[in-house]
């Protein structure tokens, strides 16, 4: 699928700036920085990089939004993160690699290797192996400082995994997407808690015969072939959340792992409330200029005819 590159210039908007400060007094205590962007009319985003949070840069994957947010109490607000502004292995603050079965490695960031090429939007992308062993490796994004609704999650990933040769719906090896409410603690998959694909969705299901920690599950497995687009939609994100990035891998063959890059997510955030815009003043019509008096009508005179003498 031809994808359209969009490069977010830097400038900050005063509307903007209120939710930044508003954002920034409920997360300084733990150290984050946070960028929240005004999206333009061409629905490309404008902010401010930064390497400790969600930060811009160009998304090939980005879509503008159909509609504004509703109201004058929400303000929509875009956060993102390319993985360009740390230095391979290290992930972005916040971002979480664990291995809950098999050895490591764990997830990274990396700038070369397979699956080709290493990264949407060189240099770095996110990176995970697929081994020949049973293995669950996760990739939890950083806890998300605002919550609002109509919520769209795009990135980019180019995965080989293994899969089956013979039927194009089974996988072995698979990529699953899920999401936390309650701070990480505890995860479901992106479709059962309201989560809709858009472009990019499921392509496989995961065999049940070979002990992969999610058999029966759809799932991405295959080869994408390359980067490819992914858009969600959800209905929701609280603060808090975070997004899983997850692989796992069954007792038998490999493939060459997963890259994820350009993540990026729009919200309806609440928002200082905006006065209505008055309606704009309908222009009086002209008055016609007044005329100019009509002069009057002299009174013709009669000269009176001369009487006759006695």
């Amino acid at each position: 699928m031809e994808t359209v590159k969009r490069s977010f210039t830097l400038r900050r908007s005063r509307n903007v700036l209120c939710v930044t400060l508003s954002i920034a007094a409920g997360i300084i205590a733990s150290g984050l920085i946070v960028s929240s962007h005004a999206i333009a009319q061409d629905g490309s985003a404008s902010g401010e990089d930064d390497a400790s949070g969600w930060v811009t840069g160009a998304f090939p994957c980005f879509t503008p939004r159909p509609t504004p947010c509703p109201g004058r109490c929400s303000q929509l607000v875009s956060l993102a993160q390319s993985f360009d502004n740390v230095v391979p292995p290290m992930l972005p603050p916040d971002w979480l690699a664990t291995n809950a079965l098999g050895p490591p490695p764990l997830w990274v960031t990396s700038n070369s290797g397979l699956p080709m090429p290493p990264a949407a939007t060189p240099p770095n992308a996110a990176f995970v192996d697929d081994p020949g062993v049973v293995s669950d490796k996760r990739l939890d994004s950083l806890h998300f400082p605002v919550s609002g609704a109509g919520v769209q999650l795009t990135f980019e990933h180019n995965f080989n995994l293994e899969a089956s040769d013979v039927d194009p719906n089974v996988g072995f090896d698979g990529a699953v997407l899920e999401m936390s409410f309650d701070g990480g603690n505890t995860f479901q998959d992106i479709l059962a808690v309201g989560g809709s694909f858009s472009i990019g969705g499921y392509n496989r299901i995961i065999s049940t015969d070979r002990g992969s920690p999610i058999a029966g599950r759809q799932a991405w497995s295959g080869n994408s072939g390359g980067f490819i687009c992914t858009v969600v939609h959800l209905p929701f994100l609280p603060a808090g959340g975070r997004f899983r990035w997850r692989m796992a891998s069954d007792n038998s063959g490999s493939g060459e792992g997963w890259r994820v890059d350009t993540v990026t997510i729009t919200l309806c955030a609440p928002g200082a409330c905006q006065p209505p815009t008055p309606p704009p003043r309908p222009t009086p019509a002209p008055r016609p200029a007044p005329s100019a008096p009509q002069s009057p009508h002299a009174t013709p005179a009669f000269t009176p005819a001369p009487r006759p003498s006695p």
